[in-house]
């Protein structure tokens, strides 16, 4: 049986995850083992679904794009495509690497129980609801602008039927996103509302794998951060009161083994989501400078649609180099709390161990995209950079045709 501050624990860290949890829930994946065998079959079916579903609207699209490639090679009809292309893709390899890491998250979430600070001080349950209040805020707020943005996606071809029906001219609704298939989808009414179907139910699917997986990334990562900040004040406090020499030695241990497990817990997050982050960074610069050249110069009709995808991709990139950045200088802190302490008040044995835990806080720990770059501001600072070129690039071939 599970002790109180476990489950005291258990439910906190549930809570802060629980927006990611639902949108898992949505597409059918699950970190938990079903309570019952028809909840199982119901998972699986819905997952085996949104398999189904998003790998073909990304290879419909895909498809699209490569006849569009060899019949009008032009920038203005190849760039409109390579953002919901990328999109599609980054959707697969999120839910690719939840599906193949889920012994990995569900273990994460074990071993997060054991070192979650439950009962503590008052300033340390302040940074704790400080942390935990922001995070609530941020995953809120990227959820809607997500959702928001699939949906004026979804409604902007019947938007447009509306708006020419009353205008008294024929007009036909399109599908939501631009893909190929080997059939004329306009051939019956019945067909064409299948395909409609299937488009909103793909797209969402898509945001779906991209909110939970974007979630528990950043939920991670703002736990860690966490409990860094209160390894920190604990560091500070050493040496300010009154403890024997073997209470004073235990302390600094208990310190030194708390940094050790968020240690091997940032290097496990990270293998886990190192491929991912590395197909983010490639594509995020080809989906934003690719969006921004259709907002500016080709589509003003799908302008809000194209606006919230471009906000939204700025967003999800900049979140994760945001959390990135917060770890490098979360582990860097600790080495400073650690001389800020009132070590000079310490036998020699603690201040040795204390020289240790201060010498490999100066050892960075970071998020990487398959150790080819740290994931940090740097990082979303060079991809902003280079959507820049990208679209300079567009712009240049654009106003040559």
């Amino acid at each position: 049986m599970a002790s109180p501050t476990l489950e005291l624990a258990k439910r906190e860290i549930d809570e802060s995850l629980k927006l990611s949890t639902s949108c898992m829930f949505l597409i059918g994946f699950s970190l938990k083992t079903p309570a019952d065998p028809s909840t199982a079959l119901r998972i699986k079916i819905v997952f085996v679904a949104t398999i189904i579903g998003v790998s073909l609207h990304a290879l419909s699209e895909l498809a699209f794009l490569c006849v569009t490639i060899a019949n009008s090679p032009r920038v203005e009809y190849v760039a409109p495509l390579l953002h919901t292309v990328g999109y599609g893709i980054l959707s697969i390899c999120k839910i690719s690497a939840l599906f193949s890491k889920r012994n990995v998250f569900a273990r994460l979430l074990n071993d997060l129980r054991t070192i979650w600070p439950v009962y503590t001080n008052e300033e340390t349950q302040n940074i704790k609801s400080r942390s935990l209040r922001a995070l609530r805020i941020a995953h809120l707020s990227y959820f809607a602008l997500n959702e928001s943005g699939v949906l004026f996606y979804i409604i902007t071809p019947v938007v447009l039927y509306l708006f020419n029906v009353l205008r008294g001219q024929e007009y036909h609704i399109r599908t939501v996103w631009r893909s190929w298939y080997p059939f004329d989808i306009y051939s019956s009414i019945l067909l064409h509302t299948v395909i409609y179907i299937f488009e909103i139910f793909s797209g969402q699917s898509c945001v779906w794998a991209m909110i939970c997986s974007d979630l528990l990334f950043s939920g991670m990562a703002s736990h860690i951060v966490l409990i860094l900040e209160v390894l920190q004040k604990r560091l500070q406090l050493l040496g300010c009161a009154v403890k024997s020499d073997t209470e004073n030695y235990q302390d600094i241990v208990d310190c030194v083994k708390l940094h050790q497990k968020l240690i091997r817990y940032c290097n496990d997050l990270e293998d886990a989501f190192s491929f991912v982050n590395l197909i983010n960074i490639f594509l995020s610069s080809v989906n934003i400078c690719c969006v921004v050249f259709v907002i500016v110069l080709l589509e003003p009709l799908m302008a809000m649609s194209n606006k919230l995808f471009f906000a939204a991709s700025v967003i999800q990139i900049g979140v994760i180099c945001w959390y990135g950045e917060n770890i490098i200088h979360a582990n860097a802190n600790v080495a400073q709390a650690a001389y800020d302490s009132k070590w000079y008040n310490l036998n020699p044995k603690c201040r040795r161990s204390l020289a240790f835990l201060i010498q490999r806080s100066q050892k960075p720990i970071a998020f990487t995209a398959m150790k080819f770059t740290n994931i940090s501001l740097v990082t979303y600072s060079a991809i902003l950079t280079r959507s820049y070129s990208y679209f300079a690039l567009l712009y240049t071939m654009y106003s040559e045709n």
